[in-house]
């Protein structure tokens, strides 16, 4: 029998030992151009059609109590330092294993808790991050949302941590290694240290999907650790509404950087906000975002590496400021839309980015990216 879902093998809640187990995958195809001025010169620069990222998955539920999930990384994109793509299998973007605690014990005492290890993305820091990638709404995540929990290496992050779901809250903590390793990394770095609490508004404000979220980190690490961000700690509020055809996503962060050195430590701060509409009801989806971060440090904010900064570099526009992407002002605007070819199967995003990087009040870099991605689940 062809499961009535691409990918799902097993669906049985009655089954003792495996109630669930879906095998599938993901592909993201992009490209993009880049129109701007840095370094004193103007210059445009083509990223051509690539595979940004594919990604088996699998899901397993088994004895009713234990969770599975893994995303797997089969292709290498090596194209942004002028090289090719590679497919093989490259590492473990997330895996982890969860425990229903009430269920393991039944008892009511500990109803709500779970406890769980492995890597995952520290969704709780950010709206765009908490967001799967097949479901956002841009090409890219804005770059606020990468400085607050970068994909080191195309991987997720080390940990451990527990969750715990009352009425409408959910509080969740963690500690998490620094160490960026391919499959699981290691604990001979630093740490760090994750909490985060959100709430389901939806029923109060009488709207189809309302969340609103405060996430907090801290990072424990010296002179020799790899660090996970160049942040010290960082306090993240977002929320997220939708009502019918309109959407609302918006988050902010203030923190302070530890960073390598002194001029791209100190505080920073950031927002994004960005309106979403259906102009055809779960087909065709306009989206704006607008994005502003700050410091009080020359270096203490960074753009997207993807694209702007991807020309700075020596094998492309070679401008080496631009590749490093730093300073202490960057806002962008972002239109687009989104044509949804078949639900939760295939989508094309096509968008429009302009950015600005300014150091001191010297600009660093002004420009425009016109971005197109195609994604395929299955």
């Amino acid at each position: 029998m062809i499961p009535a879902d691409v990918g799902k093998l097993v669906d049985n809640p009655g089954s003792p030992w495996l109630q669930y187990l879906q095998i599938g995958g993901y592909a993201h195809f992009q490209s993009a151009f880049v129109d701007g001025s840095a370094g004193g010169r103007d210059f445009c620069y083509t990223r051509g059609a690539d595979w940004r990222r594919v990604r088996m998955t699998l899901k397993a539920q088994m004895f009713d109590s234990v969770s599975l999930a893994g995303q797997f990384d089969i292709v290498e994109d090596e194209g942004r330092f002028g090289g090719g793509v590679e497919t093989d299998y490259f590492g473990i973007f997330s895996a982890w294993v969860e425990l229903d605690l009430s269920k393991m014990w039944n008892t009511a005492s500990l109803d709500g808790w779970t406890l769980a290890y492995g890597k995952r993305k520290l969704d709780e820091l950010n709206e765009e991050v908490d967001t799967s990638v097949n479901a956002l709404l841009t090409v890219e995540r804005s770059a606020m949302a990468t400085q607050i929990a970068p994909f080191r290496e195309g991987t997720g992050t080390t940990g451990g941590w527990v969750k715990y779901v009352t009425g409408k809250d959910t509080f969740s903590g963690g500690i998490f290694t620094t160490d960026s390793s391919k499959e699981f990394g290691d604990w001979q770095d630093g740490e760090v240290y994750l909490a985060g609490w959100r709430r389901n508004r939806a029923e109060s404000l009488n709207v189809d999907l309302a969340v609103m979220a405060l996430g907090a980190a801290y990072q424990d690490t010296n002179g020799k650790d790899e660090l996970y961000s160049l942040w010290k700690w960082v306090a993240t509020p977002w929320m997220r509404i939708e009502n019918g055809r309109w959407g609302w996503h918006s988050s902010g962060v203030i923190g302070s950087n530890e960073g390598p050195d002194s001029i791209s430590g100190g505080t920073f701060y950031g927002l994004v906000a960005m309106p979403t509409w259906w102009l055809i009801d779960k087909r065709l989806q306009a989206v704006m975002r607008y994005q502003v971060m700050g410091s009080d440090a020359p270096r203490g904010v960074q753009m997207n590496f993807r694209y702007a900064r991807e020309a700075g570099q020596l094998q492309n526009e070679a401008i080496p400021s631009l590749a490093a992407g730093l300073g202490d002002f960057h806002q962008s605007i972002y239109g687009g839309v989104n044509w949804v070819i078949c639900p939760k199967r295939f989508t094309m995003l096509f968008g429009l980015e302009w950015d600005q990087l300014e150091s001191k009040g010297r600009n660093i870099y002004q420009g425009y990216s016109g971005l197109f991605a195609a994604r395929v689940m299955f």
